[in-house]
């Protein structure tokens, strides 16, 4: 059969009478079609072995055999990474007609887990305790520094009251009439912010008993111009310094209380997740302060890098010059925050590349790298990660594991958020927006490892 098609391969027309042919072999028509069809498929230059493509001066189409019919179909799209070779039974209506084959299939690359990122706060521990625990650090740290009865709900709601002032939801000028307000609208500002204002108000009341009292008076009766001068001698005596370091007392127990506080199965989920897909890198995406980097004794030997929206578009506001920082419960669309994603990809795909040149396998050209985010934000978490093709997890766990920052997609806010009303309802409307973009839901971080392998389709019953 190979020598009677050797001129069809060559396109060298040749007489058939040069060869000798045994007259006791038998050739069936099926097996002169396959050859035939191989002689018309020629390798990509893309290097994998599986691709395949239909390449001909003229039509290809189909004559009829005894044992059916074929047609060979040219790719889909010019743009298609790889083009298939394609089998049907149907005649094709042309006058030129080569030789048909039987079907062929094409190898398929296996899908490799490169990157998963996942969202921290309500997604591997509950925020509201652990809030609640940072907060009381605050009220202690000031006290060390003479602030005593100042209580943890104190700053929370004075970070309400800075809020609504920069976003002018209070009736008041955006633009801002204190130069001393922030301009700037991150957590971290708010909360220093938050500080500096209790301080100063504790040292207003202060001077003014102590100014009362000299003057034989009551603090009511005391005159305007006093009570100016005391609030300038307030804005004076509060020193940076001591603001930082009572942040940096709230930031060091919020990771503390994080660690105390993880789901039971949030490192056996990891560590499970390690296992199955070796040399996967974990990245955290965050809009808030927290960073596994700083959890050492649980999440830090779990994650190879972190992304914060406050940290990585604070730096970005600073090389693009931007006047004023865009805070996530302000974005008005699912793009608006992609940039975080690709910024994470971007790092995922540069430490994976690093992890294959030192553990060099040689089916890297068969392998498609796939990235799975995890996050308990409908909106933030997938609409944002499915922007830049994502597989998206939402984690909507059982109600023992006290997640209440879902309550922000109703519309609702929880005791220990800051937004506005405004940005509440913003963010239910991207809610709704992002209802489609999710890929898997779970209910317990443990059954993740699952849900992942029937996305990467290993399970013999996943979808493709």
């Amino acid at each position: 059969a190979l020598n009677l098609l050797r001129p069809i391969a060559s396109n060298t027309p040749r007489p058939v009478h040069q060869h000798t042919i045994n007259p006791n072999m038998r050739v069936s028509p099926a097996s002169v079609a396959f050859v035939a069809s191989l002689s018309l498929i020629s390798p990509l230059t893309s290097g994998f072995v599986f691709q395949q493509q239909v390449t001909s001066s003229s039509r290809v189409t189909s004559t009829t055999q005894p044992n059916g019919l074929l047609q060979l179909h040219q790719p889909h799209s010019l743009n298609s990474k790889h083009t298939l070779l394609q089998s049907t039974t149907t005649a094709a209506a042309d006058d030129t007609t080569t030789p048909s084959s039987s079907s062929t299939t094409t190898k398929k690359k296996k899908k490799k887990l490169g990157l998963i990122t996942f969202d921290l706060d309500d997604t591997l521990y509950p925020i509201a305790p652990v809030l609640d625990e940072a907060n009381a650090a605050f009220s202690t740290a000031m006290g060390n520094f003479g602030y005593v009865d100042i209580q943890p709900s104190d700053i929370v709601e004075a970070g309400k009251m800075i809020r609504a002032q920069v976003s002018g939801e209070d009736g008041g000028d955006a633009g801002g009439i204190d130069p001393l307000k922030p301009t700037t609208v991150n957590h971290k500002e708010i909360r220093m912010a938050a500080i500096r204002k209790e301080m100063e108000e504790f040292i207003l009341k202060t001077k003014l008993k102590q100014t009362a009292l000299d003057w034989a008076t009551d603090v009511d009766d005391l005159t305007a111009p006093v009570r100016k001068s005391a609030e300038k001698w307030a804005r004076t005596t509060v020193h940076s310094s001591v603001v930082q370091a009572v942040y940096n007392a709230w930031e060091m127990e919020r990771h503390h209380a994080a660690e105390r506080h993880l789901f039971p199965d949030a490192i056996s989920t990891i560590k499970q997740i390690q296992s199955d897909h070796p040399n996967v890198i974990i990245g955290a995406v965050t809009d808030g302060s927290a960073n596994p980097m700083l959890m050492v004794f649980s999440l830090m030997p779990l994650f190879d890098f972190t992304v914060s929206w406050e940290d990585d578009m604070g730096e970005i506001a600073r090389v693009q010059q931007m006047e004023q920082f865009q805070e996530l419960s302000e974005v008005s669309a699912l793009s608006d925050v992609s940039w975080i994603y690709r910024l994470a990809v971007e790092k995922g795909k540069e430490m994976s590349q690093l992890t294959n040149a030192m553990h060099k396998s040689d089916d890297d050209e068969e392998i498609e790298w796939c990235w799975v985010h995890v996050g308990d934000d409908l909106a933030y978490d997938c609409g944002g990660s499915k922007t830049i093709g994502a597989k998206t997890v939402l984690v909507e766990l059982a109600p023992e594991y006290g997640q209440t920052a879902r309550m922000r997609v109703e519309g609702k806010r929880p005791p220990w958020a800051t937004e506005t009303m405004e940005q509440l309802e913003g963010h239910k409307k991207m809610s709704e927006n992002a209802k489609d973009k999710v890929d898997a839901r779970i209910s317990h971080l443990s059954q993740l490892p699952e849900v992942i392998a029937e996305l990467l389709g290993e399970d013999e019953g996943a979808a493709e």
